[in-house]
């Protein structure tokens, strides 16, 4: 069997949830089924008369395809005018793995799609992004897909909500982690990072792109009620390309709190893996009160970090933590408030959480992952008569 993924995603240099997923599940699903040929296909112009390398080595039986072709233009030529098809570029196949919600245009004969969240149903007003096209677009991926994978049992849910998908073609494949690379740093790479950034104190951090549903206005009303006043709130993330007016949110929601306040919050921008590492590990509380995640990889970076983690009690995110987070209601500030104060004033239950995010992280693999995933693209193939 051959199969074709989509891997555009993994290789933007400031990769999404999305992209890190993609990244991770190309890494370990060729030693998961060493019987299939795999092949990463993505845009590069960047390495015109050259050999693509972005994946070289990974695997003996992964390979990977780059089009010359700039993402500006790819993307509106092929939902337009449905070319080109994914075969011309990458050779034919007989699964095409969809990684980002929405399959290129392909001719071949099984496509499994991966939809990540509902996000852009649940809070339309936070996904001005998904125009009718890219619906439209959505709705003929999933009629057309043998299968459809989603992250947790709430995506689920929203995907028979919303779109009515055939259960029988749903499976529920949790993301893994890399519980490795986000060990706790050593005790420099955080002093570093702490003076680099100007982090006084202890501090809660925020780890994720700055968009409207992570919250981050609710997050910022909550430090300033919280009774612990020596210590920073520090929001890790940068700006979101559709949503980038969401910085002026949380600028008027910072400016609205008292000058000692204000001074206490630290905001670093986009940060690469090292410094996100380095960062989370020498947090004293993980604070993530979104209002929907599909999943919410932040809750087990942390887990892996061991750092205790705040986390919102709807949606996924009860699912992904287990009982190994503090939940409280994302709406509700106070509630917020309340919860940070409680870990902070709490060593007891700052460790309890530790021992048990470390616990439940360990069962958050991508080798799990992965063989969950070729599960199901084999049994895809299967039900078209591959």
């Amino acid at each position: 069997m051959r199969v074709v993924v989509d891997a555009r995603s993994a290789v933007d240099p400031r990769r999404t949830g999305v992209g890190q997923y993609t990244r991770a599940v190309l890494r370990a699903l060729p030693p998961a089924d060493p019987d299939t040929r795999f092949v990463a296909w993505y845009l590069d112009v960047r390495g015109i008369g050259t050999r693509p390398r972005r994946f070289a080595g990974w695997a003996p039986n992964l390979s990977e395809r780059a089009s010359r072709l700039p993402t500006r233009l790819y993307g509106p030529l092929s939902s337009r005018t449905g070319l080109p098809r994914l075969e011309w570029l990458a050779g034919s196949s007989d699964v095409v793995l969809a990684t980002n919600f929405i399959s290129p245009p392909t001719s071949a004969p099984c496509v499994v799609v991966v939809v990540h969240d509902l996000a852009f149903e649940v809070m339309p007003e936070t996904a001005p992004h998904d125009d009718m096209r890219w619906r439209r677009a959505l709705e003929r991926s999933l009629d057309r897909a043998a299968a459809v994978i989603v992250p947790s049992e709430a995506a689920r849910n929203d995907l028979d909500r919303f779109y009515g998908t055939d259960a029988r073609r749903v499976h529920v494949i949790h993301h893994g982690t890399d519980a490795e690379a986000f060990s706790p740093a050593i005790p420099p790479q955080v002093e570093e990072v702490r003076h680099r950034f100007g982090i006084k104190g202890p501090y809660i951090i925020f780890l994720g792109g700055l968009e409207p549903r992570k919250n981050l206005g609710s997050l910022v009303r909550a430090f300033g009620m919280i009774e612990d006043r020596r210590g920073s709130l520090v929001l890790a993330g940068g700006t979101v390309t559709w949503a980038s007016n969401y910085s002026d949110e949380i600028d008027r929601a910072i400016a609205a709190l008292p000058a000692d306040v204000r001074a206490r919050i630290v905001r670093t921008g986009y940060v690469p893996d090292d410094d996100r590492r380095a960062l989370l590990s020498g947090a004293e509380v993980l604070a993530y009160p979104s209002l929907y995640e599909g999943f919410g990889f932040p809750i087990l970076e942390a887990f892996a970090a061991n750092v205790p983690v705040l986390t919102s009690n709807r949606s996924s995110m009860p699912e992904v933590a287990g009982n190994a987070a503090l939940l409280v209601d994302p709406d509700d500030p106070a509630s917020i408030a309340k919860g940070l104060d409680d870990l902070l004033g709490d060593d007891d239950l700052r460790n309890v959480l530790r021992a048990s995010g470390m616990a439940r992280v360990a069962s958050f693999t991508w080798e799990r992952c992965a063989r969950q995933t070729s599960t199901v693209l084999g049994q895809a193939y299967a039900s078209i008569g591959g």
